[in-house]
């Protein structure tokens, strides 16, 4: 009688365990989450391609970018991580990049974007990624053969459609202020933005 009640435990206990780690903690929400908790909602950015697809971007009072990487990594260890370089570092999560810039009126300030997959492939420029990653990197990621490559050419083709990351882009980026925003309001954010089907 002892040995099945023994072997039912550690069959608990071991799928709690596989659980915690697939999870990043047994009681530990996403990343998403986290980032939506911790920071103030700023902004969103419309995805070029896609209009029920969009960018959550974040804002961090007087931390600076080191400082919100370690929040950020603390509470989940990304599949990837960049170096700083030029006031921007980038994370990536499953089906997540968290893209972390240097405000460019205040450097003591930091903004946090959320971009699923599809938006980061659809609608950034590589260039904007030099540094940060080995080209294969996201290749591998975006799960597309060449993909700096392909999206310079679309770049090429039509400038407007390339996005340099918020901040960088100033106004000029035709996503940035288009609905859903959220910057200087409460409201809440709905539809297929960065954690929508997870």
């Amino acid at each position: 009688m002892k040995k099945p009640l023994l072997a039912l435990i550690l069959s608990f206990l071991l799928f709690l365990t596989a659980c915690s780690t697939e999870a990043g903690g047994l009681f530990k929400e996403g990343i998403g989450e986290f980032i939506n908790n911790e920071y103030v909602i700023y902004d969103t950015v419309n995805d070029t391609t896609d209009n029920s697809n969009y960018s959550e971007v974040y804002f961090a009072e007087k931390l600076t970018i080191p400082e919100v990487v370690a929040q950020v990594t603390s509470h989940e260890q990304p599949i990837e991580i960049s170096e700083l370089i030029e006031g921007k570092q980038a994370l990536i999560y499953d089906n997540l990049f968290v893209i972390i810039t240097e405000d460019p009126e205040n450097p003591a300030n930091t903004f946090i974007e959320l971009a699923n997959y599809d938006f980061v492939r659809n609608n950034y420029s590589p260039s904007f990624f030099d540094g940060l990653f080995l080209l294969w990197v996201l290749d591998d990621v975006l799960d597309v053969d060449d993909w700096g490559k392909k999206r310079n050419s679309q770049c090429k083709m039509n400038q407007d459609n390339c996005y340099d990351g918020y901040g960088y882009s100033g106004g000029s980026f035709k996503g940035i202020n288009k609905k859903p925003t959220v910057r200087g309001g409460s409201s809440s954010v709905r539809g297929g933005g960065p954690g929508a089907g997870k």
